[in-house]
């Protein structure tokens, strides 16, 4: 295939490593959305429905990033189980959940996107793109609470965006932290280059 791409349409090779970068990545989204779908076979109309505003809000902000397959599916199936399952046993009133989507709506705003550390820089104009994009979709989704009776839907929803909020404030927490450990050792290494040891006279 890399053959074929490189002579029949003259890809470079980094754009070939991009394309199946995006092959490897589609792939393994698919099937982790697959297998838990099979899990929630009993709730596909509410799993799907959590689904659609996760993928809307995670391509938008992004969040965390897991470093393994199993590592991310295991991430990916608790924030299901706490947004399906769980944490709709919870009681919470209209208000107290526009209050609480508001708020989340000006935290995505403000601190996303949140991109991984192999992921190029967004450029400002893509920034801007991107935190209109999540304002809007959060801003929906309020509207719809305030509009719709309560249900498993809504609800599950709610927690969807509150979940994703969550992680994006941690993924934002991490990846400054990481910045700081990576700009320091940087800074040692530097040290370390440019220090000239001394030298005794025999």
């Amino acid at each position: 295939m890399h053959d074929f791409l490189k002579e029949q349409y003259e890809f470079s090779d980094y754009q070939i490593a991009q394309l199946k970068y995006l092959f490897k990545t589609v792939t393994a989204e698919v099937s982790k959305l697959l297998i838990m779908a099979f899990l929630f076979r009993n709730q596909l109309g509410i799993y799907f429905f959590a689904v659609t505003i996760m993928l809307l809000l995670r391509t938008s902000t992004g969040g965390l990033h897991c470093k393994t397959y199993w590592g991310c599916f295991a991430v990916s199936l608790g924030y299901m189980i706490l947004s399906v399952k769980i944490l709709p046993l919870i009681t919470i009133n209209k208000l107290f959940q526009m209050i609480l989507l508001f708020i989340c709506m000006l935290i995505n705003h403000y601190i996303g996107p949140v991109t991984s550390a192999v992921h190029a820089p967004l450029s400002s104009k893509v920034t801007k793109r991107v935190r209109i994009q999540a304002f809007l979709i959060i801003f929906f989704y309020l509207t719809l609470t305030y509009i719709l009776p309560e249900s498993v839907y809504i609800t599950a929803g709610f927690w969807v965006v509150i979940l994703h909020t969550t992680q994006l404030i941690a993924a934002k927490i991490l990846k400054k932290e990481s910045k700081k450990i990576t700009s320091t050792a940087r800074k040692i290494q530097e040290h370390a280059n440019t220090a000239t040891p001394a030298h005794h006279a025999v």
